[in-house]
């Protein structure tokens, strides 16, 4: 930060000097004024961050330099010092939007104080600046000349040795807990997140202390340990841009561009934490391979629907994709254009033919990974066989599924367990749930046990403590944190409130 002391006694000056860290306080340049005139050009030249500045000066007083400073120029925080402890004086400098008002002799410890407190201030103030810049830029992928001069003194104030940009995928966040979570992660990052859409996030992380590359993933991958111990069932990825050296603000759209790329990986990888990877995807899938597998599905239908054949064209489906790496978005469309032509073929089978035909990109979206969107291609495979064989086997387990939840809601119902106790893949159960319920599986699970939780409120005078224990928690904490997320307001209040309306 940069200070400017304006003050016509070099008695000032030289005190100050001698007895004043400035170096430990944050200030990294120092210019001297000496009189009013003087003041007011380095205030427009030389743009300090905070200005000690006299009330009585030559030419100009103190509080008159303040007055005529040009409004295009942003005013620094200011501490006056003066030897005139009158009302007249402090009423002025407060309408100046004045920080400190200190008297002369200048007692050190407070100006120490008051120039941390400064130094505080303004750094929240540039984060708050440099938030607001970096959202322009996710959202237009270029800088206006403000704009970037703005980060890059942002990013100075700030003391950025390095710089990185995170794509982050997940739904249940928001940019304060992702702030908080990398915070503890490491306390020399400083983590500006800002949301791109429903569960989409940008972050410029900046890192005042310089480390390797491999550590910075290594804290990724930490953080992201961290926030999955906490809320097991959220599903989380995190792409990361090559570190740059400073923090320069025209380099920012190329971070951003490789942060996306570098989370599309996690399509293939299954792995949360990818670093970005020059020429990772290939740009398109050849005709060939389109019209094969086109033909292929086409006519497998028609003929006679055999699903070990079925899953087999799949398999070798699958992993063409993985052999090609053709972009993830591109995997989805090309998913669903074969999901097309299989209901398209099967012209007799209304149920499943509607369900082929309703599925649209956001469904497939929601499978993250390769191995997820396989799996769930692979149940449409195995529900399209059991209806044309009979009875809708799928449909049954679910209801099985269903009815045990709704029995045993304060047991383990994790995904892993639930799967195991009705020998089906976990993520094939996810899907299938969702598929038949039109509601995830764990979204379900904390839907019933908010009913009981409601329930028992309101019936009986347990306390929080055995109300969360009888419903499936392992805390209060956690029952209490999702029960506000759940109903908007605490278990307390909601007893009170609907207790409140039956007298």
């Amino acid at each position: 930060m940069k200070l400017l002391i304006a003050d016509d006694q070099t008695s000032l000056h030289t005190f100050l000097d001698k007895t004043m860290d400035w170096t430990a306080l944050g200030i990294t340049e120092i210019k001297h004024a000496y009189d009013g005139r003087e003041t007011l050009q380095q205030l427009g030249e030389f743009l300090p961050d905070i200005v000690i500045l006299d009330i009585q000066m030559p030419f100009m007083s103190g509080i008159e330099t303040l007055q005529q400073l040009d409004h295009s120029i942003k005013k620094p925080k200011t501490i006056i010092v003066s030897a005139h402890d009158e009302f007249a004086y402090a009423q002025e400098a407060l309408r100046l939007d004045v920080y400190q008002y200190l008297l002369k002799p200048v007692d050190v410890v407070m100006l120490k104080k008051t120039i941390h407190e400064l130094s505080s201030a303004i750094q929240a103030e540039q984060q708050s600046i440099l938030a607001h810049e970096f959202g322009k830029l996710v959202h237009s992928r270029s800088g206006y000349a403000n704009s970037l001069a703005a980060v890059e003194r942002a990013c100075c104030l700030l003391k950025l040795q390095q710089c990185a940009v995170l794509h982050i995928e997940g739904e249940g966040l928001n940019e304060h807990m992702l702030g908080e979570w990398l915070l503890q992660a490491e306390p020399t990052l400083i983590p500006v997140v800002y949301r791109k859409s429903r569960d989409k996030y940008s972050c410029l992380l900046g890192i005042t202390a310089s480390m390797p590359e491999s550590r910075f993933l290594e804290l990724c991958r930490e953080t992201l340990s961290r926030i999955q111990a906490h809320e097991s069932e959220l599903a989380l990825s995190i792409g990361v841009s090559r570190m740059m050296d400073g923090c320069h603000a025209d380099k920012l759209p190329e971070l951003l561009e490789q942060s996306e790329e570098a989370g599309m990986l996690s399509f293939y990888t299954c792995e949360p934490v990818n670093a970005y990877q020059e020429e990772a995807f290939n740009k398109a899938w050849g005709m060939q391979h389109f019209q094969t597998y086109e033909q292929a599905y086409r006519e497998m239908v028609v003929r006679e629907f055999a699903p070990e054949a079925a899953r087999e064209l799949t398999a070798e489906m699958f992993d063409c994709f993985c052999n090609s790496r053709i972009p993830p978005e591109d995997v989805y469309s090309l998913v669903l254009h074969f999901l097309y032509v299989i209901a398209q073929s099967i012209p007799s089978m209304g149920r499943s033919s509607t369900k082929l035909n309703n599925i649209t990109m956001d469904d497939l979206r929601s499978y993250r990974n390769i191995r997820e969107l396989e799996l769930f291609f692979m149940s449409l495979i195995d529900h399209i066989a059991s209806i044309m064989k009979g009875p809708n086997l799928t449909e049954d387990m679910v209801m099985r599924v269903k009815q045990y939840v709704d029995l045993n809601y304060g047991e383990d119902l994790s995904l892993q367990m639930v799967a195991d106790r009705f020998g089906v893949d976990r993520f094939q159960l996810s899907r299938l749930f969702k598929q038949e319920m039109n509601v995830n599986y764990w979204n379900y699970v904390i839907q019933i046990r908010m009913e009981k939780a409601a329930e028992l409120l309101l019936r009986t005078e347990e306390k929080n403590s055995v109300i969360a224990s009888v419903t499936g928690f392992v805390d209060e904490s956690h029952f209490s944190r999702t029960f506000k997320k759940y109903y908007d307001v605490s278990p307390k209040q909601y007893r009170q409130l609907h207790r409140g309306e039956k007298h």
